[in-house]
């Protein structure tokens, strides 16, 4: 807002208006900001528990690693990803992105010559890429979400915190201003009518 404003009616009728657009927007604001936290925490639990299946699923696959070390099997070719299948959502402003499917390609084995221990150790990795691009869907997520959160805290307190208190102030300022000079007419006025009925009495 600017520091000098003009101090007549048609500003008071203008701050007004104001002061009753920031009241509306200002619970718009704060019910974004609590969607929002609620969203962010939901997320950030989710990259939580995907870290922590893939560490376990890391600690469990220990064992094989000696074995899958061998030169007979590129595990890394049998399991590579085809596609990923998201969709697109919109939560609280922020479009985000939801995981369906993800599509890996399609392998002809020879089952007689394959060791035993392919099939095992491929669905685990399977499930750590999935876990994977599942975390790195999440956490581009959780990095919108947290920058349309602090937008709405910024707006939220913006709001409650500058233009609702000065554009009250301003209010109060004009209402006093107009006051002073609606009595300052009206003693002029009065002064007037005095001076006049004085002049009459004189003639």
């Amino acid at each position: 807002m600017a520091d000098k404003i003009l101090m007549n009616k048609n500003t008071l009728a203008a701050f007004k208006i104001e002061l009753k657009e920031y009241h509306t927007a200002l619970p718009v604001f704060e019910m974004k900001e609590q969607q929002l936290k609620e969203v962010v925490l939901r997320t950030e639990n989710n990259i939580s528990r995907l870290n922590a299946a893939i560490s376990a699923v890391n600690e469990q696959t220990k064992e094989w690693v000696a074995v899958m070390a061998e030169d007979t099997v590129d595990l890394s070719v049998m399991a590579k990803v085809d596609r990923i299948i998201t969709k697109k959502q919109e939560i609280a402003g922020v479009t985000i992105e939801v995981f369906e499917n993800i599509v890996f390609e399609d392998l002809e084995m020879d089952f007689f010559n394959t060791p035993l221990w392919v099939d095992a150790a491929l669905d685990a990795i399977r499930e750590q890429k999935t876990n994977s691009t599942l975390v790195e869907i999440e956490e581009r997520n959780l990095a919108l979400l947290q920058e349309e959160l602090a937008e709405a805290r910024r707006m939220k307190n913006a709001l409650k915190e500058v233009f609702i208190p000065e554009t009250k102030e301003n209010i109060r300022k004009i209402e006093i201003y107009l006051g002073d000079v609606e009595r300052l007419a009206i003693g002029c006025a009065k002064l007037v009518k005095k001076k006049k009925e004085e002049k009459k009495v004189l003639l």
